[in-house]
């Protein structure tokens, strides 16, 4: 199952909006349900190089690069997907 860390950007127009930031996320985390992903956790990365981080898991790419961009359509965030891989699953690889 592939898992990846996706990271969030706010728009100009998301930040303008920033205290809608938390509803926005569940209902992002929702749609991602929706689509099959399995939303482990959404972190607010204030002061970081990104605004925020949400690790996930699907069953392949379709539904990440689907539920990307859904949610990017909206505005309010850019997005980028990092690959996540558990240690047994490097072992593997190296």
């Amino acid at each position: 199952m592939p898992k990846g860390v996706i990271l969030v950007d706010w728009t100009d127009q998301g930040r303008r909006a920033i205290k809608d930031s938390p509803d926005r996320a569940e209902a992002a985390k929702a749609e991602a349900t929706k689509l099959g992903i399995q939303v482990k956790d959404i972190f607010y990365t204030p002061g970081g190089p990104h605004d925020a981080a949400i690790v996930i898991e699907a069953e392949g790419p379709e539904p990440i690069n689907k539920f990307m961009a859904s949610v990017q359509a909206l505005g309010n965030v850019k997005m980028k997907l990092i690959h996540a891989f558990s240690i047994e699953e490097m072992r593997k690889m190296v």
